[in-house]
């Protein structure tokens, strides 16, 4: 596990966050989960739909 792993809140479901969907170029996926978006990620700023979705959650 590296160091952004960690970094997560939820590392084990890190792999389906927005940052990893981000950096596959699965940006169809990303708008799936980002249409009405409730918080934002407090590492890299992703907004997300479900806390789930994101490494650090935090309210928008």
């Amino acid at each position: 596990m590296g160091k952004k792993d960690k970094d997560c809140w939820k590392p084990e479901k890190h792999p389906a966050h927005m940052c990893k969907l981000f950096k596959k170029g699965l940006m169809m996926e990303i708008d799936q989960q980002s249409s009405k978006p409730t918080v934002a990620c407090a590492k890299c700023g992703a907004k997300a739909d479900v806390p789930e979705s994101v490494c650090q959650p935090k309210p928008l």
